[in-house]
């Protein structure tokens, strides 16, 4: 999984935040951008914005990948 984190000012809570994100072992690569606001986005989702815990917003994002396996299509 690549996480793109985005900020306007790197802040000690964005600090804080990518530490937690860098123990989580399904992310592959951390790429640092400077943007308009401080968000963190995961495979084009947004995870965290300022104020939110982003390892709830990771999970989300795994589950909707999950989502094609756990609901198969079906024809009509």
């Amino acid at each position: 999984m690549i996480v793109q984190v985005i900020y306007k000012k790197f802040t000690p809570e964005i600090r804080r935040v990518v530490r937690k994100l860098r123990r989580v072992p399904s992310i592959g690569e951390i790429i640092f951008s400077k943007g308009e606001r401080n968000v963190i986005m995961a495979d084009g989702i947004v995870i965290w914005e300022e104020g939110e815990d982003p390892i709830e917003g990771l999970y989300d994002v795994k589950i909707i990948q999950k989502m094609p396996d756990i609901l198969p299509q079906i024809s009509g």
